[in-house]
């Protein structure tokens, strides 16, 4: 008899304490996701006769570790790390003087095209805002956040040849701002570079210093 009291007495609780449980576990989970993209790059610069010359291109892949911050899932952090291409396609040239440094000019006289490359290693840090559910896997999504990039590969291609590795005479810590949203798989993308991408270099003929900045327009994909 005691014994079917104390179970007549403790299932009630047990019940509500599972009831509890499932309640939290179906609310509380993680949206780590794999992301990729593609984007064209619309390039500005503060120099007179500075234009893009063909379709300058980005690609980024990544992993992102989610960290929920309320109990539903629907806002949270997210943490990545991933690989980031870039290339501005304009009519910037390099030269070579007689000490052994390099200036860069705008090539307005001559239809001669360049592609300056960026290989970067990036570090996306975003807050993350979905209406989505444990079970619902379909849902609008809105993510926002700050990029930090470091380059380990940069070249200059041109007419005359291939000038590889000129890292020394680049920005190779660069930032942006980025925003994307969407439905389920596919989702706008947009970026704004926070610092330009040269050093202090200036114009030989105007005197002024080179600043070339990016915005990225395109689309990136998530997969759970």
């Amino acid at each position: 008899m005691k014994k079917l009291l104390i179970v007549l007495v403790l299932l009630p609780i047990i019940s509500f304490g599972q009831e509890k449980l499932n309640d939290i576990d179906s609310t509380f989970y993680r949206e780590d996701q794999i992301y990729f993209g593609t984007s064209f790059m619309l390039l500005n610069s503060n120099q007179e006769k500075f234009k893009s010359q063909g379709i300058s291109k980005h690609f980024q892949l990544g992993f992102v570790r989610d960290i929920p911050i309320i109990s539903s899932g629907k806002l949270a952090i997210g943490l990545g790390l991933g690989y980031s291409f870039q290339d501005y396609n304009s009519n910037l040239v390099r030269f070579n003087i007689n000490n052994g440094s390099s200036i860069y000019i705008v090539n307005y006289t001559l239809n001669q095209k360049s592609k300056l490359s960026f290989n970067f290693i990036e570090f996306p840090i975003s807050l993350r805002w979905r209406n989505s559910s444990l079970d619902n896997h379909q849902f609008w999504r809105v993510y926002t956040g700050f990029k930090l990039q470091r380059n380990f590969f940069s070249k200059l291609k041109y007419s005359s040849g291939d000038i590889k590795n000129i890292s020394d005479e680049v920005n190779n810590w660069k930032k942006e701002l980025y925003l994307s949203f969407g439905y389920n798989t596919w989702n706008f993308y947009f970026s704004y570079d926070l610092n330009q991408v040269m050093k202090n270099f200036r114009n030989q003929y105007s005197g002024k210093p080179f600043n070339i900045r990016s915005l990225k327009i395109g689309l990136i994909f998530f997969i759970l």
